[in-house]
């Protein structure tokens, strides 16, 4: 019998939404080029943040209020709507694709990865479920954990954990915040709507959304733990303790410097993005 395929664990404190969002795409990259092994990464944000999908118009963020109230703002190279990054644990996973097999379809791929999410939030002692396929809508909200996508992960039955996915150079990268609170009326704030839009979404997220405090107070190291020995268990992998390597975090900061943390990039100016 083979061995198990080893993976990286990274566990970083909290950062700013660039510099988060740099590093994740320098994994992403060093992956894609051969230069590291799968990557398993957990972190947090400082000052609060939130974040947009990379497709979602900047005309959605309410600047004056984040202002007001200290959130930062980041664009994500992954797709998807507007999270609010606070009480929370994000974890990101930056892969080959081949590395999933039959399993490299975008909806598989989420699938797979969701497995081992699940099994680690089951070691604590949270069962959780994951949302069924869906028509697509024409039209949705602005804000992430207004609904489940495709094999997202539910705390009875509403959803814990919301994730988005890019692809590039036969790697993807995925990342997910795990809620510890829905922050419901913190991100609305933060977010530009019509008073009757608003209304509509703190209704519907205030009934679907859940946090890991409804089931027990848990720490982010506890969380993120859990979830690497979840992963090894569901994906049949090693996950080995270890941290970015020099080009890594040289790329990072570039990344950040002239990508995340620029207008340019967040705000997409013209209708365009660097790359």
């Amino acid at each position: 019998m083979s061995d198990p395929v080893s993976w990286r664990l990274v566990v970083d404190g909290a950062r700013r939404g660039a510099q988060n969002m740099a590093v994740d795409e320098a994994l992403l990259d060093s992956v894609s080029r051969g230069q590291a092994p799968p990557t398993l990464r957990f972190y947090q944000w400082a000052p609060a943040c939130l974040s947009l999908g990379y497709f979602q118009p900047f005309a959605a963020v309410d600047v004056e209020a984040c202002r007001q109230t200290g959130v930062d703002i980041v664009r994500r190279p992954t797709g998807g709507r507007a999270i609010l990054h606070h009480h929370e644990l994000t974890y990101s996973i930056a892969l080959p694709v081949a590395a999933l097999d039959q399993e490299s379809g975008v909806l598989q791929s989420y699938y797979h990865l969701s497995l081992g999410l699940t099994e680690g939030l089951r070691r604590l002692g949270v069962e959780t479920t994951l949302a069924p396929s869906a028509p697509l809508r024409a039209t949705h909200g602005p804000a992430c954990f207004d609904e489940p996508s495709d094999h997202e992960i539910l705390f009875g039955g509403r959803k814990l954990v919301g994730s988005a996915q890019v692809r590039r150079n036969g790697a993807l990268l995925q990342h997910g915040s795990i809620l510890f609170q829905p922050q419901v009326d913190e991100l609305l704030h933060c977010l530009r709507l019509e008073p009757q839009e608003a209304a509509r979404q703190r209704v519907a997220m205030t009934a679907g959304v859940a946090g890991l405090d409804q089931a027990c107070r848990f720490t982010a190291s506890e969380v993120g733990q859990a979830v690497a020995v979840g992963m090894e268990s569901a994906l049949g992998i090693r996950v080995q303790r270890g941290s970015l390597t020099r080009a890594e975090r040289s790329a990072a900061a570039r990344l950040e410097r002239h990508k995340y943390a620029t207008a340019e990039w967040t705000e997409g100016r013209d209708g365009t993005r660097a790359r």
